[in-house]
């Protein structure tokens, strides 16, 4: 039998990346994967949201527009993935990473208990909220 990870692997996103996301994360034992290490920075979301469906990982992004491309939106649902989109824009990269580790608490309780495919927005304030994803 095999186990589940006992913390879910963020795959982040190239419009969310920075290196001091990377940092902030490795701080508090976040595991992750960064979009480059896996994708050229031209992969279309589609492609991406395609390709990681088997890994089990949530995917972290600052593109609020992404369940409103028919493509995407599509490569979403039929991923069946959870997905977390940062709301607030201009945040600087100190900023993202307090917020998402401040979030990972419910995120981790999220994953535990939702069925994907689901989206969440996480706020400023870490936040995380459920976001309609139509079907």
């Amino acid at each position: 039998m095999v186990r589940p990870p006992s913390q879910p692997v963020l795959f982040v996103d190239r419009c969310a990346w920075s290196r001091k996301l990377g940092a902030a994360l490795d701080a508090h034992g976040i595991p992750y994967v960064p979009h480059d290490q896996l994708f050229r920075q031209d992969t279309t979301d589609e492609e991406w949201l395609t390709a990681v469906k088997n890994n089990g990982w949530l995917i972290l992004t600052r593109d609020q527009r992404i369940r409103y491309r028919i493509n995407e939106h599509r490569a979403l649902i039929d991923a069946k993935l959870l997905m977390f989109v940062l709301s607030q824009g201009g945040l600087t990269a100190e900023e993202t990473g307090r917020i998402v580790c401040m979030a990972y608490p419910q995120i981790v309780r999220i994953w535990q208990s939702v069925t994907p495919p689901a989206l969440f927005s996480i706020t400023r304030a870490g936040t995380v909220n459920p976001r309609a994803l139509t079907t």
